[in-house]
């Protein structure tokens, strides 16, 4: 028995009222199972605790006076400069031959970045899905099969790994995209990937002003992690061209994560209105 059900086992002792007991006993139940589910909203607003973030280096300022760097050794196919390559740190990378990725003011980006002067961007030249899709008001993209991208099969990955963390505990994942300036002609959906450990690639549809996210938003993604270490990465495949036009591709900000507290203050509400009812059921009977 958990500490929700022996909890609903004194409400429904002590309340005359079974209807009472049984609504707490929902509230209660509700507020174990809800949060095990992975939920994406977006926005503008910061929603992660910045002083209590548990990623390393998530603005990309250490480490970067403010100059473009290249943060995979990929020849770029478009010419920007970019030679000079060097590790973000905190974080880790893996690419396919010929990618490419910068790591800096990045003026050609749809948005001035979310916090500090620098942002990083993704390249993997031009690919396509081989699936239709659908896009849901959250951003998130489905398939109606497994999407194969062609062109470009693997994808450029940044990771961090996090460890420490508690199981039985909610994360809150918030950080900032943007895409390419709808100047270079990169004015379709894009789309990008996000991999938890445990929770598998979510694809999600990345911000553009010819789209209803405009040039930048916010994800905020909250989990329960599956271990008490895992691994939190972002992908791109490329300038995807089969969704709707050319999309572009991700350019990367302000990733913080943080514990979500836990509703300990709702909790002590719900087991003393039990009792203060409970309380009030045998002074009654007792009149």
């Amino acid at each position: 028995m958990n500490q929700y059900s022996q909890n609903c086992t004194v409400s429904s002792k002590i309340l005359e009222s079974r209807k009472l007991a049984q609504s707490i006993c929902i509230v209660l139940g509700l507020m174990a199972t809800s949060a095990n589910a992975l939920t994406i909203t977006h926005g503008d607003s910061v929603t992660g605790n910045s002083s209590a973030n548990l990623v390393i280096n998530g603005s990309f300022e250490t480490g970067n006076a403010g100059t473009n760097l290249g943060w995979t050794p990929g020849t770029h196919i478009g010419g920007y400069p970019g030679s000079e390559v060097a590790a973000i740190p905190g974080w880790a990378s893996s690419y396919p031959d010929g990618a490419y990725g910068w790591w800096g003011p990045l003026g050609f980006a749809g948005a001035a970045p979310a916090d500090g002067l620098n942002a990083v961007y993704f390249g993997n030249y031009f690919n396509t899905v081989g699936a239709a899709s659908s896009i849901a008001a959250n951003g998130v993209i489905t398939f109606t099969g497994t999407p194969s991208f062609a062109e470009r099969p693997g994808p450029v990955m940044l990771s961090q790994t996090i460890s420490g963390l508690s199981t039985t505990d909610t994360y809150h994942l918030d950080f900032w995209t943007s895409g390419e300036s709808n100047t270079s002609g990169f004015t379709g959906t894009g789309l990008f990937g996000l991999d938890i450990t445990g929770e598998g690639t979510t694809y999600l549809m990345l911000p553009s002003s010819s789209n209803s996210f405009g040039a930048s938003e916010r994800y905020y993604v909250d989990f329960i992690p599956s271990a008490s270490t895992i691994t939190i990465s972002f992908l791109n495949w490329g300038h995807i061209t089969d969704i709707s036009g050319t999309g572009s591709e991700l350019v990367l900000d302000d990733v913080i994560l943080s514990a979500v507290p836990e509703p300990s203050s709702l909790l002590l509400f719900i087991t003393g209105l039990a009792g203060l009812l409970g309380y009030g059921a045998i002074k009654r009977k007792n009149v």
